[in-house]
């Protein structure tokens, strides 16, 4: 992650460093205050195991957790478990819960929530299918353990449990009995976490307020994981869809934080001494266009290598980020410096740039004029822009192209629409995963449908496999399938600029870990 501090802090934490030995940060942690975050639109839901949605986890973080937590190296740790053990043959888990623990509505969580929670995460779950095709058996055995049993081991289990994104969080019992596969109602979005719930005025805010009741982790905080304090009273996620007015009103001190903000805005608070710019390039974001591998035109493979061939990903990532500060080409899903990174990935196809040659390649796949029809939310500016440029692209290579706009929450609805999916192109992004089981595109159940023999087989290989030697083989082969089925179009890896007041000390982006998603916990207000 890069940092760009105004001199004087600069200044200040030399001096600062000299005279004590500390970090920036001066002064004693406080409660108190409101923490206004802008972020780009209202999210579809809160219930995060229905939702995969970045923006619905800026709030979502901070209301629910699950049995493990990410801490700052994507590892995962004990959250709302105490402890847990796995048998011998690797089929059968123990998780030992933390006691104590109360919900928002001032219950304990105790065994028989964690089950029900988990079997309507496994049953209706966005990111549940891998794991929970090997659950045989899930059951409370006393109040505060749950026994997990599998038909054959599966090495990223705790990883699945600790990612909050479509993932398994945790609910109250009675919650998770009544709510079935639709997502839950902002009210119920019950949880453990530091704050709680309060209010949702669609177009206007999320308003959270810290849960009194809490119950931390023993554990050191890093990342996701261990000892959260909710210093803020009340934490408000503010929709601001103009990526303008957000960067106005952090000028403004209208908001504390403003996110996802375009990097060619980040000129416009240079040497500004009340606002720190935060580039978050470790770990990346990958901007994707998923491949509707399901019905029409995308299924054909060669046609898929036809369009990739026409695709100049240095004029693609540029409409989307600018300055080469924020974005680097790279063909490999996972970004280099991440241990998953894969070397050759691509070789031939991408960033070919070549027009005539895509022309040729559709003329022989069998390509005659049908429209590439292409979905983009406008709030996501980058991705709209990403978009444009891939519209102009393509029909300098001979393919018509039909670009739609939505909002972000009709975008959302047109995209997932497996019953009768009417696109073949939808831009997007994807954060950085801890391990690549849980690369969305590599389920059969999301968005874009990649459901061949071969990638079946190849997931299956990779969640039973242990060493990371072994998965690391097997990670390569299959990013060689994606380049041979092209499941989606990765254009790049992206760095997101976030901004933050001056004011906000300890929490994300200063003291404590980027992480995909901003949180505000271990962080409070300094005038």
């Amino acid at each position: 992650m890069v940092r760009s501090l105004p001199i004087s802090v600069i200044l200040l934490g030399v001096v600062v460093s000299l005279i004590a030995g500390m970090s920036v940060c001066a002064g004693e942690p406080s409660f108190g205050g409101v923490l206004r975050c802008a972020i780009v639109a209202d999210p579809e839901t809160l219930d995060m195991q229905m939702t995969t949605s970045i923006p619905a986890s800026y709030p979502a973080t901070h209301i629910v957790e699950c049995l493990f937590a990410f801490d700052g190296n994507y590892t995962p740790q004990p959250m709302l478990a105490e402890s847990w053990m796995l048998d011998e043959a690797g089929t059968t888990a123990v998780f030992v819960l933390r006691k104590g623990v109360l919900f928002h509505n001032g219950k304990e969580m105790t065994a028989e929530d964690v089950v029900a929670s988990l079997k309507r995460w496994g049953q209706y779950g966005q990111t549940a299918k891998a794991l929970w095709s090997h659950v045989v058996g899930l059951e409370a055995i006393g109040p505060y353990a749950v026994q997990m049993t599998l038909n054959e081991p599966f090495a990223p289990m705790t990883t699945y449990l600790a990612n909050i994104y479509g993932g398994a969080v945790i609910y109250p019992k009675e919650i998770a009995d009544a709510a079935g596969g639709q997502p839950l109602a902002p009210q119920n979005v019950i949880g453990t976490g530091p704050y709680r719930f309060v209010e949702w005025r669609p177009g206007e805010y999320i308003l959270l307020e810290r849960f009194k009741d809490y119950v931390p982790s023993g554990l050191p905080a890093s990342g996701y994981a261990g000892r959260k304090v909710g210093y803020f009273d009340q934490l408000k996620f503010i929709p601001v869809t103009e990526a303008n007015s957000r960067v106005i009103g952090i000028q403004a001190n209208t908001y504390d934080y403003a996110a996802n903000i375009p990097s060619d805005l980040a000129s416009s608070v240079a040497g500004n001494p009340s606002i720190v710019k935060i580039v978050v390039d470790h770990p990346p974001i990958y901007p994707i266009a998923l491949v509707n591998n399901k019905q029409g035109i995308m299924t054909n493979s060669a046609l898929k290598r036809a369009l990739l061939t026409a695709l100049d990903m240095d004029a693609i990532m540029a409409a989307g980020y600018g300055d080469k500060e924020f974005w680097a080409l790279n063909p490999s899903y996972f970004a280099p410096g991440i241990r998953w990174y894969t070397e050759g990935a691509g070789v031939g196809l991408y960033d070919k740039a070549d027009p005539t040659l895509a022309r040729s390649m559709a003329t022989a796949a069998g390509y005659k004029g049908e429209p590439v029809r292409m979905i983009v939310a406008s709030s996501m500016v980058e991705q709209y822009n990403q978009a444009v440029v891939v519209q102009s692209q393509l029909q300098a290579a001979g393919f018509t192209v039909d670009l739609q706009v939505y909002d972000l929450a009709a975008f959302f609805t047109v995209r997932n629409n497996s019953a009768d999916p009417q696109w073949d192109l939808a831009f997007s992004f994807y954060s950085t995963t801890p391990d690549p089981s849980l690369v969305l595109m590599l389920s059969p159940t999301y968005a874009g449908w990649w459901d061949t023999p071969e990638i079946q087989a190849h997931r299956g290989e990779l969640n039973k496999l242990v060493r990371f030697e072994d998965r690391y083989e097997r990670w390569g082969q299959i990013m060689d399938l994606w380049y041979q089925q092209i499941p989606a179009l990765k254009f790049g890896d992206a760095f997101q600029l976030h901004l933050m007041r001056l004011e906000v000390k300890g929490g994300y982006g200063t003291t404590y870990p980027d992480m995909t998603s901003p949180y505000f916990w271990n962080a409070w207000y300094e005038p």
